[in-house]
């Protein structure tokens, strides 16, 4: 069983007993970060909402300053068609991933999982992450073409920005029970609503063998007594 800190929260938590997932970068720059967090990032009706639209420094400043060690996770995603083949030819093939198929700020691209294929070198570990309303067919289609670990689930979209925590859950639910249909072999990080042990077994009832916090990170008293309660599960 891992444990991972959820970007953007794995840029500044690091633990011994958890993988801090870092990012996630695009291939070029985006400014307007703190503006994004000052307008957008709420707390309503017991949920958080954000609509941060990746904003974050690119690839070659990810690289160079949020890659501590082996045990973080590169989180990338792609604004533009090409993307995804040029953060290929970029990143050392041997830096484990996060493929981020679910930002619900951005407008996708048309097929816009063409071209992940391409980190799929045997080297490193792929995760890809998945929206709360990814279809079947899509789950399937990428376990044909080899993806093996699924993070479950991206923020939910809504008018007031991606939505996270507990009202995640059923999403996390169906989800799990999709890629278990078509491969009982798939690794699954289950994250969504995650702030105590009984939720890692809850979710582990459907089949996920791997956790992520995100929503937790936001109160820190919390979360430090979530990882000593982890501890004794290692």
């Amino acid at each position: 069983m891992t444990v991972y800190i959820a970007a953007p929260f794995g840029n500044y938590i690091k633990t011994k007993n958890t993988r801090s997932v870092v990012g996630s970068f695009t291939l070029e720059r985006r400014t307007g970060l703190l503006r994004q967090i000052a307008t957008t990032l709420r707390y309503r009706d017991g949920a958080w909402y954000n609509a941060l639209g990746l904003r974050n420094p690119g690839i070659e400043f990810g690289l160079k300053h949020y890659y501590r060690s082996k045990n973080d996770v590169l989180s990338l995603a792609a604004i533009d068609e090409g993307d995804w083949e040029r953060l290929s030819e970029i990143v050392p093939d041997d830096i484990d991933l996060e493929i981020n198929l679910s930002c619900p700020n951005i407008e996708h691209f048309d097929n816009y999982s063409q071209g992940i294929d391409n980190f799929l070198t045997g080297k490193r570990k792929v995760i890809v992450k998945l929206s709360p309303h990814a279809e079947d067919a899509l789950i399937e289609n990428l376990i044909q073409r080899g993806f093996s670990t699924f993070h479950v689930c991206n923020t939910l979209p809504t008018e007031r920005g991606g939505m996270s925590g507990e009202k995640l859950v059923p999403y996390v639910v169906r989800l799990c029970t999709v890629i278990k249909f078509y491969s009982s072999e798939a690794e699954i990080i289950a994250g969504g609503g995650i702030s105590q042990i009984e939720h890692i077994r809850y979710y582990q009832n459907f089949g996920a063998t791997s956790f992520s916090v995100g929503t937790l990170c936001f109160n820190p008293v919390r979360f430090y007594k979530f990882l000593k309660e982890i501890d004794g599960l290692y």
